[in-house]
């Protein structure tokens, strides 16, 4: 290939309609699994509908 094409390749479009490249890290600070995550809604939102019961307002 000639080296102009491959320079044109690596070269990200400026008007990409509006569509920015955002390069984060791999390494982030706090890890959680979703599976906690999805059981941790699941606990609160059961906690809100028994205390709703129990609590009138």
């Amino acid at each position: 290939m000639p080296s102009s094409k491959k320079k044109k390749e690596n070269v990200p479009l400026m008007s990409m309609a509006g569509l920015v490249r955002y390069y984060e890290e791999e390494n982030e600070k706090v890890k959680i699994d979703p599976k906690v995550v999805i059981i941790g809604s699941i606990v609160i939102i059961a906690v809100v509908i028994v205390l709703s019961k129990l609590v009138p307002i």
